[in-house]
């Protein structure tokens, strides 16, 4: 089971200073793509990685995403869509809590 892109999706509003560009290569991944969504009733931050490298898998990346979330305010709430070359996606609503990163799947 490879991972082929990872989605993440974060309230703008719960990151008030704003996001360093993660270096998407730690994360196993050879593209990055930031985009700023703003409507009537949210702001959010996606941050799309795509193109993985052949050494990318998923504990790996969430080891990195774990090292990343230092930037965020602790429990801050965010969407993540793992997808796979041979599943479907896997979704998570998820947060960094106590020093761990907390995943629960969406169904």
């Amino acid at each position: 089971m490879s991972m082929t892109s990872v989605t993440i999706t974060i309230p703008s509003h719960l990151v008030p200073g704003g996001l360093p560009t993660p270096d998407y290569k730690e994360f196993g991944f050879h593209g990055f793509e930031r985009s700023f969504i703003h409507s009537s009733k949210n702001k959010t931050v996606t941050l799309a990685f795509f193109a993985p490298a052949p050494h990318c898998n998923e504990d790996h990346f969430d080891k990195e995403l774990e090292k990343y979330f230092w930037y965020f305010s602790k429990g801050t709430p965010f969407t993540m869509k793992k997808e796979f070359d041979d599943q479907p996606p896997e979704h998570h609503q998820c947060k960094y809590l106590n020093n761990k990163l907390i995943q629960e799947s969406l169904f």
